[in-house]
């Protein structure tokens, strides 16, 4: 008995939890990292988790090695021994794969001393929660990129490749490269 000498009717536990569990599965699934509600498929990682994954993705390259990126570059060493540098050159989003997910595109910049700029490039697929790398595919030493983009499921890249009286420091060839998802692994197009 409280106040006025009427008993409180008391709501059934589960209503209270039920209503609890409904708003807080809501809001983890449409809430972006921006604040902004966006809807997004449950368990799916939304675009800018991607991109944030992206810059600090743990990335294998071409021969093999593996670096871990913290905002988007990694360096490390001081002479011509030790030194690497390794940097995400361009990203772009977009499903390749047809699951209805977006996956990333991502273009790579590793120096190791010299005076070489070697760019490659990989996908990482949306698995859900995770993003999981594909092989890679060598661009070659001081290209320019241009344009990077994701559409009808197909990555598209602009460059500047160097031609046959380039010096390496410019190249001036223009070049549009398609690449493609086949049984996972990544494919140049023709």
């Amino acid at each position: 008995m409280f106040g006025h000498g009427k008993a409180i009717k008391s709501r059934p536990w589960w209503l209270a939890s039920l209503v609890t569990l409904i708003f807080f599965q809501f809001s983890l699934t449409v809430a972006g990292s921006n604040g902004t509600m966006s809807p997004r498929l449950q368990g799916s990682l939304s675009a800018a988790e991607i991109r944030n994954l992206a810059r600090n993705f743990e990335y294998s390259l071409v021969d093999g090695s593996r670096y871990r990126l913290k905002n988007g570059m990694y360096e490390s060493g001081n002479g011509l021994d030790d030194y690497v540098s390794l940097k995400l050159a361009a990203l772009a989003l977009g499903d390749l794969n047809g699951d209805g997910q977006p996956e990333a595109a991502v273009i790579l910049v590793s120096n190791f001393g010299g005076s070489g700029s070697f760019y490659e490039i990989t996908v990482l697929i949306n698995r859900g929660q995770d993003l999981e790398q594909t092989n890679n595919l060598e661009l070659g030493d001081r290209v320019e990129i241009k344009k990077l983009a994701i559409t009808g499921g197909r990555i598209r890249l602009d460059l500047l490749t160097h031609g046959p009286d380039d010096p390496m420091c410019c190249p001036s060839q223009k070049a549009t490269l398609l690449f493609g998802l086949a049984s996972g692994r990544l494919q140049l197009l023709e």
